[in-house]
């Protein structure tokens, strides 16, 4: 039994944070100082202490009896919690085009400021890189009202990991005008479960979609991804499991398409042509979904007879490269950089959001590899132990101790648990090395060991897609320097592509000098948090370019042909 309760007082000594331990160090001192000095201590004072020693190894029964609790904690409190949110949040919505623009120009606006946004859209305008649109253009205001815009979220039903899983995804239809196509968009990193597009049409990525695209003419099915949305109950498979994904797509795809014949807003033999795009984790399945859609005969087949016929993919700042630069990226500090290898603009972006970054991947990992996530994280890390005095941003919950697995279930917004993240990740160490904005590689907030794991770099050498011929046209886009995802992912998918003789490759590398934002220090230029608000109108001119040029076609006949 003495046994026992030592390794019990061990394992919480190894679980308890530094306030903890210095509660149990203090009086562990006292304590000790009472048996030299026995007779200088009032007794008082004597009992006081052994009772806070005895309620210390209390808490320690108890703090082990809530870990296994846990999962009970999980489908008791916060299960039930995002499905009330879930049921109270709207699935449905028609939006006028007007105020569309207006929410996008309001972003545009808190983001970017009025000053900054007034200098951008005069830039945009001019520039031919940039889709013409009325967003900004107050006098046709009054027309736009007329136009309407249905934002749908869709559920249906993927397969994978052998059982059915009930899913959700944004469908945006114009209900004012013929549809000029289709496009595929897969949404970027987003913390927390209901983040999604589909569960927020207020949100700035379902706006931006909306004022961009739709109002421009196209149906717009975007995925809320597999463990993201209705699907709350898994890990997403993030970045490591593009072909995961793609599938997913191809499904939301054919259920899109059904629910909008069968409900009228298309006919029902009518074809459309199909583009893909994605922004930074969606710019890898969007460029991974042309591939699979040019590679596998079943998988286009499936989607054509649909009426779908893929044209043009445009990717934008995706994280292509994992084990040649996003890898290297993360390990490495661009703090104090002098030769700037990554070519970024700062190093606090990546300080700020490496941590949510690996954590994201490892609970992917840990699920897909049957692994336990707590052997791949730093235990302080994991078990988000936040620096004071934020330590109450991690572990503010009176009845749940959360870790990294249960604090992606959270209702808090995106940045909310972003900056969790961050905060837990602040000063933990390893090895003498420790995490800070002085220093921002994510060692210390790994085993020593993983990055020799063969399994683990065979998992995320396959996510590469550097190097493979596309018959289809793919358009590359990136900023020339950022902060985040490294424009290298890009110059070495281009040069990869053209080596394994892709001919309609395009690669535009956006100059951030031609657009400035706002940051935390004053005005900057644009960077990989920014860009996304204008890099899809960069998208939106590819597509429009494209969809003059021909109706829809046979998409086995138009790979054929190249």
């Amino acid at each position: 039994m003495m046994f026992e309760t030592s390794r019990l007082v061990l394992r919480q000594w190894q679980n308890s944070n530094a306030y903890q331990r210095m509660i149990f160090l203090t009086n562990a001192f006292l304590l000790d100082t009472m048996k030299i000095n026995r007779n200088k201590i009032p007794p008082l004072f004597k009992k006081i202490i052994v009772k806070q020693l005895f309620l210390w190894l209390f808490l320690c029964f108890f703090n082990q009896a809530l870990a296994n609790d846990l999962n009970i904690t999980i489908n008791e409190k916060l299960y039930p919690q995002l499905e009330s949110i879930i049921l109270n949040r709207p699935a449905e919505s028609v939006m006028s085009v007007a105020a569309i623009y207006s929410n996008y120009k309001k972003i545009s606006y808190r983001w970017i400021g009025q000053k900054n946004t007034r200098k951008n859209v005069s830039f945009i305008e001019s520039n031919p890189l940039f889709a013409k649109t009325n967003i900004f253009n107050d006098s046709t205001l009054k027309a736009e009202s007329d136009k309407k815009i249905l934002f749908k979220r869709l559920k249906y039903t993927s397969r994978y990991n052998g059982s059915n899983h009930k899913l959700s995804g944004l469908v945006l239809m114009p209900i004012s005008s013929t549809p000029k196509g289709v496009i595929l968009f897969f949404h970027s990193t987003i913390n927390g479960k209901l983040n999604v597009p589909s569960m927020r049409f207020a949100d700035y990525k379902s706006q931006m979609l909306a004022a961009v695209f739709a109002a421009n003419g196209y149906i717009v099915i975007a995925p809320d991804y597999i463990g993201m949305g209705t699907d709350y109950k898994v890990a997403h498979p993030y970045i490591l499991y593009p072909e995961i994904n793609v599938s997913d797509a191809k499904n939301m795809l054919l259920a899109s398409m059904l629910y909008l014949r069968k409900n009228g807003f298309i006919q029902k033999q009518q074809k459309f042509n199909l583009y893909a795009s994605g922004y930074s984790e969606g710019a890898s399945y969007a460029l991974w979904f042309s591939r699979i859609y040019q590679e596998q005969t079943k998988f286009r087949q499936t989607i054509t007879n649909t009426g779908l016929n893929l044209r043009t993919t445009v990717p934008i700042d995706g994280a292509y490269n994992l084990t040649g630069v996003m890898l290297p990226f993360l390990l490495t500090s661009q703090v104090n950089d002098m030769v700037n290898r990554f070519s970024i603009i700062t190093p606090w972006w990546g300080t700020l959001l490496k941590p949510s970054l690996l954590a994201n991947v490892m609970l992917a990992y840990a699920h897909y590899n049957d692994y336990p996530i707590d052997k791949l994280l730093n235990s302080e890390f994991y078990n988000l132990q936040c620096i004071w005095p934020f330590a109450y941003t991690c572990n503010n919950d009176a009845t749940l101790i959360h870790n990294i697995e249960t604090f992606v279930l959270s209702p808090l917004k995106n940045f909310s648990i972003t900056l969790s993240y961050f905060f837990a990740a602040i000063f933990k160490s390893d090895l003498g090395i420790i995490y800070s904005p002085l220093f921002n590689s994510i060692a210390p907030l790994i085993p020593n060991d993983i990055i020799q794991d063969k399994k683990f770099m065979q998992t995320m050498e396959k996510a590469n897609i550097t190097e493979w011929k596309s018959q289809l046209p793919v358009t590359l886009l990136s900023l020339t320097r950022d902060s985040l995802v490294p424009e290298q992912n890009s110059s070495d998918t281009y040069n990869g592509m053209l080596k394994a003789g892709s001919k309609a490759l395009k690669y535009i590398k956006f100059n951030n000098q031609l657009i400035t934002v706002n940051s935390l220090f004053g005005t900057s230029v644009v960077d990989h948090v920014s860009f996304e608000l204008f890099a899809l109108l960069i998208a939106l001119k590819e597509f429009e370019e494209d969809n003059k040029k021909a109706a829809p076609t046979d998409a086995a006949t138009r790979i054929k042909q190249r």
